[in-house]
Parts: structure tokens; sequence; C-alpha cells
């Protein structure tokens, strides 16, 4: 099992922790506070739904990015360092978001009535004003976070290029056919990023925006397996370089950024600004990814599968290249039997 080597890895793991730990307790009260004030009626309308939601999805974002911190370290994939630092600063924009759609939540279920006699969140009890103070220590988290990664993340820029120098020996011709490579990490790298985007669009959608009586709640949930499903096989046909099969992935990608951008347009003349923020983060990150998988499947049968297949042994220019455990590559020295 592999586990950091250096300072700067170390911390960065931690930080991931520390970060999630903090946010989520804060989250947590947030929640708490607000589901003791509500009215049971709540949960009737979508209103009642956002917070709980709000947690849920945060959970979601800091176990992902715990589980992507780990995998860029095991790999020493700076192009996945570089993908956490804008992670984090998406993130840091949703929580930004996040006290308005909220704010706007505990008004609509002030002024809504239980059997035309009482509010469903009584205005004595000043719900907003003791959470709010909650939802700005949140985003002041993700900011010290964000920051503190992004100077770690240019700490491991420099162990990751001396590794990288070291396995190439400063060769140019070596270095410049990295370079021509690194579109299928960058592609590997938008597929794990996407995962989270993708599945908390559609939960978004199906817990906040329709009824379970709705025909589109259905197919919110049917997506999220097919979006399970698509991520897969994006892997799987990149690591076999399956053209076809990635054709096809290619063609998923473009149909939910075809839904993505229709509902981007819903979500923007409705006035529900959180989930135009994360529809247009979702749909930029979707289109990212259609181009780098085209550039991936140009580069098939080329030696892609030397920089995206881990521990694995093959060929290059007669000279086997093993992936290492703390490095990009290592040489394999070669003997030969004198007689």
């Amino acid at each position: 099992m592999y586990c950091p080597s250096t300072t700067s890895q170390r911390l960065l793991l931690a930080v991931a922790f520390i970060q999630g730990l903090l946010a989520l307790s804060i989250e947590g009260y947030v929640l708490v506070t607000v589901e003791v004030d509500l009215d049971p009626a709540a949960y009737q309308v979508f209103s009642g739904h956002a917070v709980p939601m709000y947690f849920s999805l945060f959970i979601f974002a800091f176990v992902h990015e715990i589980v992507i911190v780990y995998d860029a370290l095991r790999l020493s994939n700076m192009i996945q360092i570089v993908g956490l630092c804008i992670y984090n600063i998406l993130l840091l924009v949703y929580a930004i978001v996040q006290p308005l759609h909220v704010k706007k939540a505990l008004d609509t279920l002030s002024a809504s009535l239980v059997m035309g006699e009482r509010p469903i969140l009584p205005l004595g009890l000043h719900t907003w004003e003791r959470v709010s103070l909650a939802l700005m220590a949140v985003v002041l988290v993700q900011v010290v976070a964000t920051v503190v990664t992004c100077f770690l993340a240019y700490k491991l820029h420099f162990e990751f290029a001396w590794v990288m120098y070291r396995v190439l020996h400063a060769e140019l011709s070596m270095r410049r056919r990295l370079l021509t490579f690194q579109a299928p990490q960058i592609y590997m790298a938008l597929i794990k990023f996407s995962v989270f985007f993708l599945l908390g669009f559609l939960v978004q959608v199906a817990v906040l925006m329709v009824s379970q009586a709705d025909p589109e709640f259905g197919l919110s949930i049917s997506g999220i397996f097919v979006t399970l499903f698509v991520v897969w096989m994006a892997i799987k046909f990149a690591l076999e370089e399956k053209k076809i099969g990635t054709t096809l992935v290619i063609l998923a990608y473009l149909g939910a950024a075809g839904y993505l951008a229709y509902k981007l347009s819903v979500f923007y003349n409705s006035g529900n600004y959180a989930l135009v923020v994360f529809t247009a983060i979702t749909l930029v990150i979707i289109c990212c990814t259609v181009v780098m998988a085209i550039c991936c499947m140009s580069n098939f049968h080329k030696g892609l599968v030397v920089y995206i297949t881990p521990q694995q042994k093959v060929m290059e220019n007669d000279v086997p290249l093993r992936y290492a455990q703390n490095t990009s590559y290592r040489l394999e020295s070669l003997r030969m039997d004198l007689d």
C-alpha cells in the first residue's frame, strides 16, 4: 500500500482530511439547526431539501477530493495535482454561492404556510441569523485550504520535476516526447474530476427541481448509473486504445453536454443561480474532456499506454520501462551474458 514519502506529500493529504473534517462539521451544525426549526411539512416542498442536499454534496466532494489526492500522489501525477487546485477553486465558488441559495430557501419556507395556519419555518426562530456566520466559516475554510493546497502543489512540482529529470536524464528528445503524451494524462484526470460534477448535477436536479412523479426524476436517477458506466468505459477504452469505444464515449459526453446546455438556460431563466454556477462548471469540464478524448485518441498505438497504465511493463526503444511507486518511470537495466 502506498504511503506519502515526503513532507509536502503528507501535508497535502493532511490538508484534504482537515479541510473535509472542518467544513463538514460546520455544515453538520447548519443542517441540525435548520432541521430542528423546520416543520415536518418542509419535506413536501423543494426548498426543504436545500440544506440536506448541500450537506450530502459536500460529503461527496471532500471524500472524492481525498481519493483524488491519494491517487495523484501514488502516481506522482502533477497534472492531477494541478487539477486538484482547480477543483478546490471551484468548490470555493460553490461555497460562496451556498449562503445565497440557503437564504432564498429559508425565506421561501418562512413565507409558506402549513394548512394555511402556521409557517413552515417560524420567523421568530431567526434561523438565518444563526446559520449565516457558519456558512461564511465554510467559505473561510475553503479559502485557506485552497491557498495551502496551491502552495503545496507548487512545492510538489519541483519534487516531481526532479524525479522526471532523473528518469529522462535530461535527454531533449525524451522530454519533448513526454510533452506530446501529456494529453492522455489530462484526459484521465478530467474523467476522474467529471465524476463528481456529473453526479452532483444529477442529484441536485432530482432533489431540488423535479418531483418523484415527474419523469425527469427517474431519468436523473438512471443517469447516475449511466454516468458511472460511461466513466468506467472511458477509462477502459483509453487503456486498451479502442478507437470505436472511445468514439462512443465521446458521443455520450456530447449528449451530456447538450443536456447540460439546455438545463443551464432553464436554471438561468428561473433565477436558480446556484445551479447555474454548478451546471456551467460541469459543462466546461465535459467540453474539455471531449477535446482531450479526441487528442488522446489521435495518439492511440503511439506509446500512449506507457504514460497512463500503472504497473505495466512495456518496451520503449528496446529498453524496458516499469512504473515505479514514487517515481513516474524508472529505467530497468539490461544485462548481457558474455561467453
